[in-house]
C-alpha cells in the first residue's frame, strides 16, 4: 500500500496491491525468499531483518539497548539510496494474555508487551517512501530514493491493532469474514435443548438446563418411548378432550383422580422426573446451548440413541416382566 502524490497538483491517491501467500510461506523464513526476489527486482542495495534474534545477538535486553539497536539499523538503511527493512513484529512486540472470570464467563484479555517499541516501529513504517531523485550521469534514467518497510505479523490481535493504528487498507474478503463472525456472535439462536434463546457470546457452560434423555410412558406395560414434544402434544390433546362441554356428564371424584394420575404418566429416562405441561420444569443436566441451526429432530434422535438410557429402559422393562 502506498500514497502517490502528484508533483504538480499535490493530490494524493492511495495505491493498494494485494497478493496471496504461497503454501510455503507459513513463517518468516519462507516469506523472506519472496522479499529477497522483490528486492533484487527493485535494485535494493540493503535488506535488513529486525527480529528478536537480532536483539539477542546484539545483547539488547532492556528497552534502551533495543532502541539503540533499532537506531543503528535504521541509520544504516538511511545510508543507502534503496533499502528494505523487515520487522518481525510478533517477536519484537509480544502479546500478553491474561484470563479472568466475568459475569459472562471466562474471559481472555490481550495487550501489547513492548508498547514503546511498537509505537516506534509504527511511526518508522509510515515514513517509508519512494521519491524521484536526480537524473543519472548518462541522462537516460532517474535515480529514485526508495525506503521500503515491511511488517510481518502472525498474531491476529496484533494485526488488527496495527491495521487500526495506521489506517491500513484491509482486504475485502477479510472485512466480510469479520462482519459475518460479528453477525454470528450477536445473532439470536433458538436452543432445541431448553427452548430458550441465546447469543453465541453468551453461550458458555452451565447456562443451558435441559433433559438429555427421551420420555417413556410409565403406565404402559411396554414402557413406550416418546419424544418430549410428542408427549406434551398428547397431554394437551387429552386435556382439551376432558374440558369439552358435555351435556349431563359429571365426573366422579375417582374419575378425576384417575385423570390426574394419567397426566403424571410420562417420565424422563435421564432423571425419572415427571413431564409437566405448563410451568418451568427444570432439567437435570447443565451445559452449553445447542449449536445454531440444530433441529429438534436431530436433538430428539440424539436423546433416543443414548445407549445408557436405552439400557436403563430395557432394565426397567425386564424388572416389570419378572
Amino acid at each position: 500500500e502506498a500514497l502517490h502524490t502528484d508533483p504538480l497538483t499535490h493530490e494524493c491517491t492511495k495505491i493498494v496491491d494485494q497478493h496471496d501467500l504461497f503454501d510455503s510461506e507459513t513463517n518468516l523464513q519462507g516469506l523472506l525468499q519472496r522479499l529477497t526476489i522483490y528486492g533484487k527486482l527493485r535494485n535494493v542495495q540493503l535488506l535488513q531483518l529486525i527480529d528478536l534474534n537480532l536483539l539477542s545477538t546484539e545483547s539488547a535486553y532492556d528497552e534502551k539497548q533495543k532502541f539503540e539497536t533499532l537506531k543503528e539499523r535504521l541509520d544504516e538503511c538511511a545510508a543507502y539510496r534503496r533499502s528494505m527493512i523487515v520487522y518481525d513484529l510478533d517477536s519484537l512486540v509480544g502479546i500478553n494474555r491474561s484470563e479472568g472470570n466475568a459475569s459472562t464467563g471466562r474471559t481472555t484479555n490481550l495487550s501489547l508487551i513492548n508498547h514503546n517499541i511498537y509505537t516506534h516501529i509504527k511511526d518508522r513504517f509510515q515514513n517509508a517512501h519512494v521519491e524521484s531523485g536526480s537524473i543519472s550521469e548518462n541522462n537516460d534514467t532517474i535515480d529514485t530514493d526508495e525506503k521500503w518497510s515491511v511488517i510481518v505479523i502472525r498474531e491476529p490481535f496484533l494485526l488488527r491493532q496495527f491495521y487500526d493504528d495506521i489506517k491500513f487498507t484491509r482486504p475485502e474478503n477479510e472485512i466480510q469474514e469479520e462482519e459475518a463472525e460479528l453477525r454470528l456472535v450477536n445473532e439470536r439462536n433458538k436452543c432445541v435443548q431448553c427452548n430458550d434463546f441465546y447469543t453465541e457470546k453468551d453461550n458458555r457452560m452451565d447456562v443451558c438446563i435441559h433433559h438429555d434423555g427421551f420420555v417413556y410412558d410409565n403406565h404402559c406395560p411396554q414402557l413406550t418411548k416418546w419424544t418430549r414434544r410428542a408427549a406434551i402434544e398428547q397431554l394437551l390433546k387429552e386435556d382439551a378432550e376432558v374440558n369439552q362441554p358435555r351435556a349431563h356428564v359429571i365426573q366422579t371424584p375417582e374419575e378425576k383422580e384417575r385423570l390426574e394420575r394419567r397426566k403424571q404418566r410420562y417420565k424422563f429416562i435421564c432423571c425419572d422426573q415427571t413431564l409437566q405441561i405448563g410451568g418451568m420444569a427444570a432439567g437435570c443436566k447443565k451445559g452449553k446451548h445447542s449449536l445454531p441451526h440444530t433441529t429438534h429432530i436431530e436433538w430428539e434422535n440424539a436423546c433416543d440413541e443414548n445407549t445408557d438410557y436405552r439400557a436403563k429402559l430395557s432394565s426397567l422393562l425386564q424388572s416389570r416382566t419378572r
